[in-house]
């Protein structure tokens, strides 16, 4: 997709493959987060892993929340053909993005434009776009909701369950709140506090695993996978760092 963007993003990519980047990379990796790529990788890895599940045993349609420029709606939507995908996200965002994809069934992957840090996840708009409440969805939000109030994501978990059928399920994420009410990834160092203050993109929402049984009823959580489950997914991960801190959850009605 990053081919197709822009001049910008084709530079991007020509710097991405040579040899001098990966160092860089690493480098930057350690004095920030370390093991967040690996951590990055590991948690779209399994999410995906999750949906492709759920659509084998027969769901039929697929909302990804917040999806920014992750490919997985346009590889799904041509890998299961009888299904229907949905991405929410910025407007901004979206535009790009149905710009930079190659030539995709309008019929059966839907952008609705939707702001969640300002507005409410819109329902009816939902409905309007072809979206069936009788069937049964998987609803993704992944690296999305730290971003958001409480209030907001209590008011989204229950919009969602009032648009899913029985056996819908819904995986996100959340950051794990520390011991002090801090919202961080465990090694992560002050240089990232003060760059996402800067960017006005501060942690805002966070819960401990005990919390968050109470926080998604009328949900009801199946498992969560974490930094440990992440290192089970491929071998030769035993001496790799794994950034510790953000939590994927699968919950179901």
């Amino acid at each position: 997709m990053l081919e197709t963007y822009s001049s910008r993003t084709r530079l991007f990519l020509k710097f991405v493959r040579q040899g001098w980047f990966a160092p860089i990379a690493k480098l930057i990796e350690r004095i920030t987060i370390p093991g967040i790529l690996l951590h990055y990788a590991l948690r779209k890895k399994c999410i995906a892993g999750l949906v492709r599940s759920a659509l084998v045993d027969g769901t039929t349609q697929v909302v990804i929340i917040g999806a920014g420029f992750d490919p997985l709606s346009f590889e799904l939507h041509q890998e299961f053909r009888s299904a229907r995908f949905w991405e929410i996200d910025h407007s901004a965002t979206q535009r790009h993005k149905v710009r930079a994809f190659p030539k995709f069934n309008a019929e059966r992957l839907h952008f609705l434009p939707v702001d969640l840090s300002a507005a409410a996840l819109d329902r009816e708009a939902l409905i309007k776009s072809a979206f069936d409440p009788a069937q049964r969805t998987f609803w993704i939000a992944e690296g999305l909701l730290m971003y958001l109030p409480a209030n907001i994501v209590t008011s989204l978990m229950t919009t969602l369950k009032t648009l899913s059928a029985p056996g819908s399920q819904f995986a996100f994420t959340f950051m794990e709140k520390q011991g002090d009410g801090r919202i961080r990834f465990d090694s992560q160092s002050k240089l990232v506090d003060w760059w996402l203050r800067g960017r006005g993109e501060p942690f805002l929402w966070a819960c401990t695993r005990g919390e968050l049984a109470d926080l998604v009823r009328p949900w009801h959580i199946v498992r969560f996978f974490d930094h440990d489950d992440f290192r089970q997914t491929e071998t030769g991960l035993a001496d790799q760092p794994i950034a510790k801190g953000e939590v994927i959850c699968l919950a179901e009605v």
